[in-house]
């Protein structure tokens, strides 16, 4: 498994998540704390998404069958 977080080249209990590139100071109880800095539109977007705990849903499907009207009939289905 990897690691979620990178420790900051420069800076002491600093540390960068790698799933969303924002910087987070590590509290005395070994949490991370959100640090204030400017972000792109889509990461506060994320980060508003996280807080509400709304799922995103998408049109794909992840399965590994092919949806029905991509499936081709074999002789069992004629």
């Amino acid at each position: 498994m990897e690691e979620k977080w990178e420790a900051h080249p420069t800076r002491k209990n600093i540390f960068i998540n790698k799933d969303d590139g924002l910087m987070y100071r590590k509290t005395k109880v070994g949490s991370f704390q959100m640090i204030v800095q400017k972000m792109t539109e889509l990461q506060e977007l994320e980060s508003f998404r996280r807080m509400a705990g709304t799922v995103a849903v998408t049109s794909r499907t992840r399965g590994k069958e092919g949806l029905q009207s991509e499936q081709i009939p074999d002789e069992a289905h004629t």
